[in-house]
């Protein structure tokens, strides 16, 4: 079974391989599953994997990328791509001074809820203490917010977003402001212990920088600086996470990082073996049509409550005496439980046209800053489903909004 999941693999790989250099929403979700699975297979003899689960997930990449590839064959959008679009640099850059700001009042004020001084950042005992405490009172039910840290939570997201976007178009001190926007997400992650804050972030930020360069037409080019600068970022970023977990334990010695050793692959690639477990043994039954896809709509809504994680079971991953636990599913039981397996396929391929409808109109700048909007969206659904769906989340839905209206006030289209 191995060899017929490797074979597949290859194949979609070869059928999504332009895409994937073009980093179309339909190549990220297919080199994010080919890796996902592939790094799973190499650890196969330490947590569980199912055929079953791995080969639907096969499937649903599959047919985006398919639905990808009929609207890039039959869909011909009118446009004469003779629009010029324009960046209002100050207004790009004011934009960017407010959103920085605004990102940093939700983690700061987050601190000062569960009593904790700003100078504690600066002390390794209280960091090991906050993040020990913070965590404990977010999985008890005891987590301390209220609506003004929560409307400011939207702002940590869309600062990163509009940081991306930016950074392109303005000059040097618009790019390190652009990637200041990051420290939303990571001061999250060194005080909170929640990792998916940063990675949100992080994500939300390439949406930007890959919607600004094919907006703008600007190339995307892989060359050796690019290349050295993922590196870096990507050394940085599982340094910082590798952090994030060990400080969660409250303390810091040769034990507790054994134990996040074993964490950092469970939280890497715990959701693949989730799902498959969960998959071999769900019925299939009590379809919620969306509510869970868009629990951030459903929630506050009262049709469909959702609980800290989403999900309450947690399962073990691991092979043997290993401990691995997780209650991380994919994005995929989300569809599963709203639509049932073969109805979430043949959504996945809708989506994947979607994607490319709204990519082909980008370049034409028809609709251009609702289909920014869109687009930045799809990218962060594509690249967050290896955890949940990002709809499940109400300030990530409201971020899009609040990102709509930036769009239109720092760029001017003219015919």
């Amino acid at each position: 079974m191995t060899i017929l999941i490797i074979a597949l693999i290859i194949a979609l790989l070869l059928l999504s391989w332009k895409y994937i250099l073009k980093l179309e929403p339909a190549g990220v979700f297919a080199g994010l599953w080919i890796a996902m699975i592939g790094s799973a297979l190499l650890f196969q003899s330490m947590i569980i994997l199912k055929p079953g689960g791995l080969l639907y997930i096969l499937l649903c990449v599959l047919a985006f990328v398919m639905g990808t590839s009929f609207c890039e064959t039959c869909y011909v959008p009118k446009g004469n791509n003779k629009k010029t679009l324009s960046y209002n640099k100050n207004t790009g850059f004011s934009f960017l001074i407010i959103l920085f700001l605004l990102s940093l009042v939700n983690p700061l004020y987050t601190l000062t809820l569960h009593g904790f001084k700003l100078s504690a950042l600066f002390s390794v005992s209280a960091l090991l203490n906050m993040n020990e405490t913070i965590s404990e009172d977010r999985y008890s039910g005891r987590d301390i917010t209220n609506t003004v840290n929560q409307i400011f939570l939207i702002f940590s997201y869309t600062a990163p977003l509009i940081g991306g976007f930016c950074y392109r178009l303005g000059g040097k001190y618009t790019k390190v402001l652009s990637i200041m926007t990051l420290l939303s997400g990571l001061l999250v992650a060194l005080t909170q212990a929640m990792k998916m804050g940063l990675i949100t972030c992080i994500f939300l930020w390439l949406s930007g920088f890959i919607i600004c360069s094919y907006s703008y037409r600007l190339p995307i080019k892989l060359n050796l600086k690019y290349i050295v600068y993922s590196l870096i970022g990507f050394i940085i970023l599982m340094v910082v996470l590798f952090l994030s977990l060990t400080l969660r334990f409250g303390l810091l010695n040769e034990k507790t990082i054994e134990l996040t050793i074993d964490k950092f692959i469970s939280y890497a690639l715990g959701s693949v073996s989730c799902f498959c477990i969960w998959y071999d043994s769900y019925d299939f039954l009590d379809l919620t049509y969306g509510a869970r896809t868009f629990w951030g709509i459903s929630n506050p809504l009262g049709i469909l409550e959702r609980l800290q994680g989403a999900y309450t079971e947690f399962i073990n991953i691991g092979l043997g005496d290993r401990l691995m636990i997780t209650n991380v599913y994919t994005v995929f039981r989300f569809l599963i439980e709203d639509f049932g397996p073969w109805l979430s396929v043949i959504l996945m391929g809708l989506l994947g046209y979607a994607s490319k409808y709204c990519f082909k109109n980008l370049l034409l700048h028809n609709h251009l800053f609702l289909n920014q909007t869109l687009l930045a969206a799809i990218y962060a659904y594509v690249m967050w489903s290896f955890a949940t769906s990002f709809f499940a989340y109400t300030s990530y839905i409201v971020l899009f909004i609040v990102a709509y209206f930036v769009f239109s006030l720092i760029q001017t289209e003219e015919v």
